[in-house]
């Protein structure tokens, strides 16, 4: 990524207090979970496959003119997902007031789909786990005022081996529309090795929109490529004419610490600002507040929404909807502010191992290396911490003085 210095102002001052190099983070992102190991080789021709500009057919659509917002079983459940569990969450949404907020869409991922398709060639539910079937589902949450999504995979299979969409992209989008999903999540596992990949993806899209011009198409072409590669690149360029939203990042890992993650993510998204714009957007993946299963701190939970928030990310959780952290995280209506306002945060200057990223109004102090830093920043006007108490930051002569933990995070409103 091609870094620019502080400005000639030198809004930015900051010392680590060891010398150490900036971590070549983004090489580690080729690894993939070992629960989608049976797909390493179609994600690893993935990224082989373009490294000019890709040109696909642009897709209509009326979704998603603010990053989606809303709640995603996989993190929490992965194959145990049931209709019980899904529904019992999408009420958490409206009686916890995060629906009010904003997270107004339910995402069954993988795992729903019977192990094969009917006899004339249709998806269908786990009868096991969903008894009552998608349509019964839709029916549900749309009756709370939410919205529906529902997960598919581009390729021969999902990731879990359930029945897979190729060859049957324009029933499948036709099956979603009838059913009342309103967000469709297509993943890449299983794709075959003899077709092109964004032209699968762009005829999937189409497919929808076809069908429903309003459904929100999230999508996961770029996974299998390297950040920061021609071939990454190419593949957010087309996925930014096809789809509402694209996965830059491979599922998170739990061996993986924290902040380590947030900041590859980070890293990963900033050279991509022009691709993200109303209707368009990155997306650094699901956030874990509230999670038991990955050991994400109160303080890492909050890090994560804020640079999800700076960088217009879709803020879609997976986690525990009533616990106190998600309460408090998914419900700040200061990051949700952030999040919505439309345009992606840009990276503005950087000194050793800080980075300074802004929006209108709002500006993001991020320490990219494992160790503390100190920043000396020229404050633009009265800086109000978006976890604070309301009262503006102390500065000196106009300067905040601050340590920052390896991987830490401040965000600030500007008034």
């Amino acid at each position: 990524m091609t870094r620019r210095p502080v400005n000639s102002r030198g809004q930015l001052r900051a010392r680590s207090i060891r010398s150490v190099e900036r971590v070549a983070r983004i090489l580690g992102w080729c690894l993939l979970p070992t629960f989608v190991a049976g797909a390493l080789s179609t994600l690893a021709w993935l990224g082989s496959r373009h490294t000019q500009p890709i040109a696909v057919t642009p897709v209509a659509t009326t979704a998603a003119a603010r990053p989606p917002m809303g709640w995603n079983d996989w993190y929490q459940d992965r194959c145990a997902v049931t209709e019980s569990e899904v529904l019992k969450s999408a009420r958490e949404l409206v009686s916890t007031g995060l629906a009010s907020d904003g997270y107004d869409t339910v995402v069954i991922d993988d795992c729903w789909m019977a192990a094969t398709r009917s006899a004339t060639g249709a998806l269908l539910p786990d009868a096991k786990t969903f008894p009552d079937g998608i349509p019964y589902v839709a029916n549900v949450v749309h009756s709370l005022g939410l919205k529906l999504g529902i997960y598919a995979s581009a390729g021969t299979a999902t990731c879990s081996g359930r029945p897979g969409s190729y060859g049957h992209y324009t029933e499948d989008a036709r099956t979603f529309s009838s059913w009342g999903v309103d967000f469709v999540k297509l993943d890449s596992c299983h794709l075959p090795s003899s077709a092109d990949s964004a032209t699968l993806f762009n005829q999937f899209g189409t497919a929808l929109s076809a069908a429903n011009p309003g459904v929100v198409y999230s999508q996961e072409l770029p996974v299998g490529a390297a950040p920061g590669s021609s071939t990454f690149t190419a593949l957010v360029a087309a996925s930014s004419a096809m789809s509402n939203m694209w996965r830059i990042a491979p599922d998170e890992r739990a061996t993986v610490a924290a902040g380590a993650s947030i900041t590859e993510h980070l890293e990963a998204d900033l050279p991509l600002y022009s691709y993200a714009s109303p209707g368009h957007w990155n997306d650094l993946d699901m956030l874990l507040a509230g999670n038991s299963i990955f050991s994400y701190s109160l303080s890492d939970q909050e890090n994560q929404a804020d640079v999800w928030a700076m960088e217009s990310s879709p803020l879609i959780a997976s986690g525990n909807l009533t616990s106190a952290a998600s309460l408090m995280v998914l419900g700040n209506k200061k990051v949700i502010a952030i999040d919505q306002e439309g345009v992606q945060g840009k990276l503005v200057g950087t000194e050793g191992s800080i980075d300074v990223i802004t929006k209108p109004g709002s500006v993001m102090l991020v320490n990219t290396s494992p160790v503390r830093a100190d920043v000396r920043y020229k404050a633009p006007g009265e800086l109000l911490n978006v976890w604070g108490n309301g009262r503006p930051a102390r500065t000196t002569d106009g300067y905040l003085h601050r340590t920052l933990p390896g991987y830490g995070v401040l965000m600030f409103t500007v008034r």
